[in-house]
């Protein structure tokens, strides 16, 4: 990819880091980047970063959360300032750490997808 008219911004979905000790799941933010381009066409970075760290108690053996967001979230701005300053300067990316996502809810990418495209998406993401 060495297209300079996609940008890079962080993003952040919800997981189930682990169970808390009475059994309920708990929910960490993770985060990861993704390059758009003005059409709304769209690849995720296949590292992500989880904002939650899994302790377990040695004398109890109970799961504990940290909060780690913030060192996540510093991460992620780093890598999208890198990303963003390759892409401004011409240089390719590594095709192997990107794989092409929905496009952008409402962009010309989204409104061009047809049911064929909808198809060999699925068809990639099953492979």
């Amino acid at each position: 990819m060495t297209n300079a008219t996609y940008t890079a911004f962080s993003v952040s979905d919800l997981y189930q880091a682990g169970y808390s000790c009475d059994g309920h799941p708990y929910i960490g933010e993770k985060y990861y980047v993704i390059i758009e381009n003005e059409a709304g066409r769209r690849f995720r970075h296949e590292k992500s970063f989880a904002g939650v760290e899994v302790v377990e108690c040695e004398e109890t053996g109970e799961t504990n959360f940290v909060d780690i967001r913030e060192d996540a979230k510093t991460i992620v701005a780093d890598l999208v300032a890198k990303v963003n300053a390759a892409l401004a300067s011409g240089k390719s990316l590594t095709s192997s750490c990107w794989f092409e996502v929905d496009p952008a809810y409402g962009s010309n990418a989204y409104v061009d997808q047809g049911t064929e495209a909808k198809r060999a998406y699925a068809d990639r993401n099953a492979a």
